[in-house]
């Protein structure tokens, strides 16, 4: 990694503390790493008969009706298995191991990857595929297991078994219109497994949703237009399929261009022979008339590649919608009629799975406590909403056999997240260990302290929570140094337990120091307000107003040391931090700005550029129009600002960092150091946008020693 630091200034001491900490930032990491949980990290048939995970090196399972966790199988070497995924046989679960290096200069590419099949019942092992064979991506099974689609780029295929041989073929036919999409998602089995539904999104941003049979390859698109057609589910008899149609003019769409209110998204019913076409239902006008997606998982991301459609076997087709300006579950007919909440009360839902029986559905929520997830049931038949869990954060739920719940979930809000079942009204239970659990991790969790939840209104009446963590016993004197983090996205939400910085935080804690986990207008999780405020980033920089919040309220305590007040974020956290430090100099002593954003303008362009997404303002408007966004746009960045940034500053990044753009950080740097900015460089040549390298928690930390 290279270091450049240009010392302009005289800098603070050091902070000495008398008593040393009890465990390095290196250990605090280590033992925060288990929130790292993968996508699949619970892996469960459609039968709930068994849920099984990765340890490690080791496949763990727990079968039904006690789910007593026992070694699977274990790999010989000690290497650690990659993913998992279970076919609705109830007998083959399927998993990945090894890695792929590519070529670089004189060196050979290297593919230890590998593909394996295990018996779940006898444990018996197959190894299905080695090298560039291996499946690339998460499979898509048949209803009845016996084979599965994996999209590689613009093209389906299928894969599988004849003997211990793994086959495959391309599942369309040669045809340019398929080879026209930029990417394929939402692969969907009919009930029979003769079709395939999808969805094909195209140059312009458009999207289509189409069927394709399985033997022949033959695609049908249903009604393609200008709309965004996706999230495709198949009636329970296979003869219909769902989907979202939501309209919006893409040729104007660019990274700041969401709008609360819109044309009307509406439920579509296609017949899957023959080209029948109804509109089962139409949003309103004015709020909800935008489609939004459930959240998925702790942070409440968006995710709209993930069907957000249910088919129930009831007749019933259930679907979210920002109606009362937070995005709930709604169930209508299928046949016709008014939607129905599934759900009451303020508070937004994550992506809900049906119960084994078909009778319920699961999800987390905010409901009744705004800054926390619960896992929650709702029946589908009508009745009241049910809470499962409480006491910390709890989400993703599964649906296991016998009425079992398992969820991801921790203690008050602390240190270590891990799976946990529920097995009746009173009775929980962990499901495994914890992640990388040791002697060492166990006696660090003990040690982490408790966190502070607290809501901070800004001057415009929009409420954030604030993740706060204070060290334990009596405060300094003239109060403790605190640390704000400013999470990226702005999408998401940081909660108790599921943070981004934590681990340096719980370090800083136990160094004396006061940490704040930052939420600010933007993210999910508080209502469509807050989701899309007005003038928000390249629009004028309306975060600026939870960070004074947020400032006031902590200047306003007397453990706090008001003159000893550092920020740090990365990719769009250090946009948050640019703001801080341009318009509310005088609150801050110093700040680190990691992977981050300098001047929007560029910005937009450069990730049009690097990342082929819309991003900077289209060409399909008037030069004028665009002129005024671009000159918006630079005047909500820093380098507007820039004479007002006189805080000690260390900037972060990596070279090969594709989000963020090593053009912005270099006209950031230079603008701070041509006009006598105390400002540090810690550049990774070989570091992508985010981890170790692009973010050195120990250099961020040395910093603040330094110059808090």
């Amino acid at each position: 990694m290279a270091v450049v630091g240009m010392v302009i200034g005289a800098l603070q001491a050091p902070v000495v503390w008398s008593d040393a900490p009890s465990f390095t930032l290196a250990e605090s990491i280590e033992a925060h790493a288990s929130l790292e949980f993968r996508e699949n990290a619970l892996v469960v048939p459609a039968s709930g008969r068994y849920a099984a995970w990765i340890e490690g090196s080791k496949l763990m399972i727990a079968f039904a009706p006690d789910f007593k966790p026992k070694e699977l199988l274990a790999t010989p070497d000690g290497s650690a298995l990659n993913a998992a995924y279970a076919s609705p046989d109830d007998v083959s679960l399927y998993y990945t191991r090894g890695t792929e290096t590519a070529a670089f200069g004189p060196y050979a590419a290297k593919d230890t990857r590998e593909f394996w099949r295990v018996d779940v019942t006898t444990g018996q092992t197959q190894r299905l595929a080695t090298g560039r064979d291996v499946p690339e991506g998460k499979p898509v099974f048949s209803p009845k297991g016996r084979s599965f689609a994996i999209v590689r780029g613009p093209m389906v295929y299928e894969y599988w078994l004849e003997g211990d041989r793994l086959l495959q073929r391309p599942m369309l036919e040669n045809n340019a219109e398929h080879y026209a999409a930029k990417k394929l998602t939402s692969l969907a089995y009919s009930p029979d497994g003769r079709r395939l539904a999808f969805v094909s999104w195209r140059k312009a941003g458009q999207s289509y949703v189409a069927i394709v049979d399985v033997q022949s390859g033959k695609a049908r698109y249903l009604q393609p237009g200008i709309f965004r057609d996706h999230s495709p589910v198949w009636s329970p008899d296979g003869r219909e399929v769902a989907f979202v149609r939501t309209p919006g003019n893409w040729t104007r769409e660019y990274r700041f261009s969401a709008e609360k209110q819109g044309a009307p998204w509406s439920l579509l019913v296609a017949a899957a022979d023959g080209d029948s076409l109804r509109t089962l239902w139409q949003a309103d006008a004015g709020v909800g008339s935008v489609f939004d997606a459930y959240g998925v998982g702790s942070w409440l991301e968006r995710e709209l590649e993930t069907s957000q459609l249910l088919w129930t076997a009831g007749g019933h087709i259930v679907f979210p919608w920002e109606k009362t300006g937070w995005v709930s579950v709604y169930a209508i007919p299928a046949k016709g009629g008014a939607p129905r909440s599934l759900m009451q009360g303020t508070g937004e839902v994550t992506m809900p799975v049906p119960s084994i029986d078909g009778r319920s559905l699961l999800f987390a929520s905010n409901v009744d406590d705004s800054a926390r997830l619960h896992v929650w049931r709702a029946p589908l038949n009508g009745g009241d909403a049910e809470r499962l869990t409480s006491g910390g954060v709890e989400h993703s739920p599964v649906a296991l056999a016998g009425g079992v719940v398992a969820y991801v979930g921790n203690d008050k809000g602390r240190m270590p997240n891990r799976h946990m079942l529920m097995t009746g009204a009173a009775s929980r239970r962990a499901l495994g260990a914890y992640p990388r659990d040791s002697a060492r991790n166990r006696k660090l969790w003990e040690q982490f302290v408790d966190v502070e939840v607290v809501p901070v209104q800004a001057s415009d009446g929009i409420v954030t929570q604030q993740l706060i963590y204070w060290p334990r016993g009596v405060p300094p004197k003239n109060g403790y140094p605190v640390i704000i983090s400013a999470k990226g996205g702005p999408e998401g939400r940081v909660s108790p337990g599921n943070g981004v910085y934590t681990a340096l935080g719980q370090f800083a804690v136990s160094r004396g120091y006061g940490f704040v986990e930052m939420n600010y207008r933007g993210g999910t999780g508080n209502g469509l307000d807050y989701r899309v405020p007005a003038e928000r980033g390249a629009k004028g920089g309306s975060e600026v107003r939870d960070i004074e919040a947020l400032v006031r309220h902590l200047r306003g305590r007397r453990d706090v040391d008001a003159k000893r007040v550092g920020i740090m974020g990365g990719s769009y956290g250090g946009f948050i931090v640019s703001l801080a430090l341009t318009r509310l100099r005088q609150y801050f002593a110093a700040g680190v700005h990691m992977s981050g954003v300098g001047d929007w303008v560029g910005e937009m362009k450069l990730d049009q550029r690097d990342e082929a997404w819309a991003s900077a303002p289209p060409e399909y408007i008037q030069l004028s129009e665009r002129m005024q966004i671009e000159e918006l746009a630079f005047r909500s960045s820093a380098p507007a600002n820039i004479a007002a940034w006189r805080a000690p500053t260390l900037i972060t990044m990596g070279e090969m960092d594709r989000s963020g753009h090593m053009e912005g950080i270099i006209d950031l740097g230079y603008r701070l150091l041509e006009q006598g900015t105390h400002v540090e460089f810690s550049i990774a040549p070989e570091a992508g946008h985010s981890g170790p390298r692009a973010r050195p928690m120990d250099k961020v930390f040395e910093f603040f020693e330094r110059t808090l």
